[in-house]
């Protein structure tokens, strides 16, 4: 049911599942007829959640030998 200013009632059940508390946001989108339910935090939690987790790792290759190592990849698959 669609109450004042639009608000509907997720489903304590579906609520518990998702994790969903007291004023978390959420996204609505219309796909194919279907309305769809978005938690826009797990979207770009992923960034979040690496954010930091390559520093202090050394790359393998400096940048000079990475240019090197991607031109003779790419002269590679261009010679007939």
């Amino acid at each position: 049911m669609v109450l004042e200013k639009g608000r509907v009632t997720i489903p304590q059940e579906l609520r518990d599942r998702l994790g969903l508390k007291r004023g978390d946001k959420i996204k609505f989108s219309l796909e194919g007829g279907r309305i769809r339910l978005y938690l826009p935090e797990l979207e770009e939690d992923v960034v979040e959640r690496t954010k930091g987790v390559l520093k202090g790792i050394e790359p393998e290759l400096g940048p000079e030998e990475l240019e090197k190592a991607f031109l003779a990849a790419v002269a590679s698959k261009t010679k007939a």
